[in-house]
């Protein structure tokens, strides 16, 4: 799967999970934007610069992505979410996106995010 031309921002809290998401989107041929750990920092790169897709962690440490996943959601911007709490996803206020759950293999993830891009 490649992601060539996409800018694909990364939203979490965990250093090295960060840096492995970097990692496997770069090698897919994205670039990366973030990746931000908290929600201020995320919604703050959604307004200065051009997303065309997100991974997004719902717990990011004391607060939950919601303002950033609907954000993605009002911008049209697809996105997946990887986490492993994935129980507030079923509430009607987190939009439906898919989701891979923590951890993940690379190849898992990258299939996932290029798929909601197609759609």
């Amino acid at each position: 799967m490649r992601l060539d031309h996409q800018h694909v921002l990364i939203v979490e809290d965990e250093f090295f999970i960060a840096l492995d998401l970097e990692d496997s989107v770069r090698e897919a041929g994205a670039n990366v934007v973030g990746p931000a750990a908290n929600v201020k920092d995320a919604l703050a790169l959604l307004d200065a610069e051009t997303i065309t897709a997100a991974i997004l962690d719902v717990n990011l440490g004391r607060e939950l992505s919601l303002a950033v996943a609907q954000r993605l959601e009002q911008d049209k911007i697809p996105f997946i979410y990887h986490s492993g709490q994935t129980a507030l996803l079923g509430s009607p206020a987190w939009p439906k996106a898919p989701v891979v759950n923590k951890p993940a293999m690379p190849i898992a993830l990258i299939a996932a995010l290029a798929e909601a891009i197609r759609k």
